[in-house]
């Protein structure tokens, strides 16, 4: 067994701190010197605990060593291999012969080795961290006394190995520790520059509500130095009326450890006050603060809430001054349409002719210009409304076709209108913004077009699925002026045109485009164009459906009521005249309501206000009343609800027809003036065919007593 003399060289090195490498050669040449003709090799694991490495083998050949490091350990890896793999010592008297040197048979050939005997060797709670290996030239056996040598060498490389493991795991711990500590000064240096130079108002207080520490930006934003607010009150510095808020949220933070959003208002050194917006977590007995100043952003704040406020009050004010404009506007243009359509019924020369023609296009130009500005402030505020309903797509459109044909022919121009294979049948939908869309492009084609033609194009694309909508398309084709791309770009922009001499030569306002954009979008769709200067130009509108039912029942039904039926009597008419009141006070519209209802025998009572009409009613019985809205003494809303209640009481008399006249054009005043009580609204400027068509109308859906209106003979 190794010397005392071996031992006390080897616990010489360790205390010395000699490199593992080292103490481990000195181990097995002290091994090899007791016994002379034996070879000695020490193998360690690698941190894994799977592979063999190379601690000390001075004695055997070089391409030994090489050629066993970093074997993976295994019963079949030599004498060592085994042995640290099992835990185990293994005694290998021949190896050539024996089954754990089968794949190092010749290697150990080579270097001429004929034994081998392995010892684990062991640390501190049993594990294996290496082996130590005897080697003899000549088969041999181990003697009782090489057993004990061998487990003697093996405990001694193990009180190397884990001594220098542990002095190196113990000097790595220390520099872990060392480098620990420089980390945590340098955070502590970190966080007070972070703390200093923070632009926001940071603090820690204690559960006293006192500051322990503030930074610098506390001087900056109230003028205090750190060292005069640090250990004082911190309610001392806050607004008389804020301290009991203050206080309520440091209590809170007892119980909640955060509270945020919270502002209050802070003293001024200068005496005046800055409001502070906090954010605040408990932790342990301290409360750790954020403040920031947000005196300038609430100011801003409370600015831009006033102009906002403003905004919409101008915004109102205009709503209404454009409200208003309209019923002055359109109060003497129904004089003017409703003259000349009558002037127009009269005989007239050439000459004179010419002058109403100019007269009634003038007003239907002017007519169409009141309404798109209407319609416009009705998009900016957001109250122009999609009012859905049933309607017969060929129907409705057809007859817009037919009336602009005209205008084109009149113009010279060709006019062809084509309707798709599935561009039929009733769907669900705004037809009056369709309308308005669709005359707004056919009116434009016309208007620009001074030779060739306007096309007009209508689809029906349906869907595969059920749920889903039909898609509308239109299309507008002209061979007019056209325009480049540059001015495409901004054609559906307000107050804007292709070119800047449009309105010269054509009039308008550069606002139709824009309208039908804003209800094409509203309606779910889209707009778009393309043109060539000169070539004229194509308008596309797309606008989603939903079919009220299948376009073969559709067909179907028209089918049977196109069939055969027995003729019915036409109902019977009387003799009396129509008696109408007439409730308005503009002596200009009183005249054209008497011009209009004059071909018709009708008996014409007219008042000059809302009490008069309430009066008249009272008085005598009408078949119709025509309430203009606003009227001195009483106006018509309030008219029209007073004949109501009238009626009410007295259920024995037949309810009278109300139709309401008036100016005020806007989607709520038709709301308004049904509400009250009327039957239509029928907005000014009034035409003859449209005021004889809303008295049939309401007349005819009278149910208790239907007279008709027939012209006199």
């Amino acid at each position: 067994m190794p010397s005392d003399n071996a031992f006390r060289r080897t616990m010489t090195l360790i205390a010395a701190d000699t490199p593992l490498s080292a103490v481990l050669e000195t181990i097995v040449r002290s091994v090899e010197e007791e016994a002379p003709g034996i070879l000695c090799s020490i193998l360690l694991l690698d941190e894994t605990g799977k592979r063999i490495t190379l601690g000390a083998g001075p004695s055997l050949p070089t391409f030994y060593n090489d050629a066993i490091e970093g074997l993976e350990i295994g019963p079949e890896v030599g004498s060592c291999g085994h042995a640290a793999a099992l835990n185990e010592r293994v005694i290998v008297e021949d190896i050539q012969a024996h089954p754990y040197w089968v794949n190092f048979r010749d290697l150990a050939g080579q270097a001429g080795l004929k034994a081998c005997w392995s010892e684990p060797i062991r640390g501190s709670r049993g594990e294996v961290i290496g082996t130590f290996a005897i080697y003899h030239r000549q088969v041999a056996a181990p003697s009782a006394r090489d057993i004990t040598f061998i487990e003697t060498a093996a405990e001694l490389a193990a009180i190397a190995i884990t001594r220098k493991r542990s002095l190196d795991e113990l000097a790595r711990s220390e520099a872990r520790a060392r480098r620990a500590l420089e980390v945590e000064r340098e955070t502590a240096r970190d966080l007070t520059t972070f703390f200093e130079v923070s632009l926001d108002m940071l603090c820690i207080r204690d559960m006293d509500c006192r500051f322990v520490k503030v930074n610098r930006a506390w001087e900056l934003a109230l003028g205090y130095p750190a060292g005069e607010l640090e250990g004082m009150p911190m309610l001392d510095f806050v607004h008389p009326d804020d301290v009991g808020g203050t206080d309520g949220h440091m209590q809170r933070i007892r119980t909640e450890e955060e509270v945020r959003g919270f502002v209050n208002r802070y003293r001024h050194r200068d005496g005046g006050y800055r409001n502070l917006e906090w954010r605040a977590r408990r932790v342990g007995d301290r409360v750790f603060g954020v403040a920031r100043d947000v005196t300038e952003r609430l100011a801003a704040e409370d600015e831009l809430k006033a102009a906002k406020q403003a905004a919409e009050a101008a915004n109102r004010a205009k709503s209404e001054f454009l409200a208003n404009m309209s019923h002055e506007i359109r109060t003497p243009l129904n004089g003017v349409i409703g003259v000349v359509d009558m002037l127009s019924g009269t005989e007239l020369t050439p000459a004179q002719r010419e002058m109403v023609d100019l007269i009634q296009g003038s007003a239907v130009t002017l007519e169409r210009l009141v309404s798109d500005i209407l319609d416009v402030s009705k998009i900016e505020a957001g109250r122009l409304e999609i009012e859905k309903g049933i309607f017969d797509l060929h129907g409705e459109l057809a007859a817009l076709a037919d009336l602009h044909q005209l205008r084109a022919h009149e113009k010279g121009l060709a006019f062809r209108a084509e309707f798709g294979p599935r561009a039929r049948g009733e769907f669900h939908g705004d037809s009056t913004r369709i309308r308005q869309i669709l005359g707004n492009l056919l009116s434009n084609a016309v208007k620009f077009t001074a030779a060739g033609e306007v096309r007009l194009v209508v689809e029906v694309a349906d869907p595969d699925a059920a749920n889903e909508p039909s898609v509308l398309t239109l299309e507008v084709h002209d061979s007019g002026v056209g325009f480049d791309a540059e001015s495409g770009a901004a054609l559906f922009q307000r107050f804007s045109q292709a070119d800047t001499t449009i309105t010269r030569r054509f009039g308008g306002t550069g606002l139709g485009l824009s309208i039908c954009k804003s209800l094409a979008e509203m309606m779910g769709g889209e707009i778009a164009a393309r043109s060539q200067p000169g070539k004229g130009s194509l308008f596309r509108v797309v606008i989603p459906l939903a079919r009220l039912q299948a376009l073969e029942a559709y067909d179907a039904g028209r089918l049977l009521a196109q069939a055969p039926v027995a003729q019915k009597a036409a109902p019977s008419v009387g003799e009396a005249p129509l008696r109408i009141l007439l409730a308005e006070d503009h002596p200009t519209n009183q005249r054209v309501v008497q011009l209009i209802l004059a071909p018709y025998a009708a008996e014409v009572v007219v008042v000059e206000n809302g009490r008069d009409a309430v009066d008249a009613m009272a008085a005598g019985a009408y078949d119709l009343v025509l309430m203009d809205m606003q009227m001195p003494v009483m106006d018509g809303l309030a008219a029209t609800r007073a004949i109501r209640d009238a009626e009410q009481a007295r259920p024995d008399r037949r309810r009278t027809p109300i139709i309401m006249l008036s100016a005020n054009a806007m989607q709520q005043h038709r709301a308004e003036a049904l509400a009250a009580g009327a039957d239509l609204h029928l907005a000014k400027p009034v035409t003859a065919a449209g005021l004889v068509a809303a008295i049939a109308g309401v007349l005819d859906a009278e149910a208790a007593a239907p007279p008709a209106l027939a012209a006199a003979g």
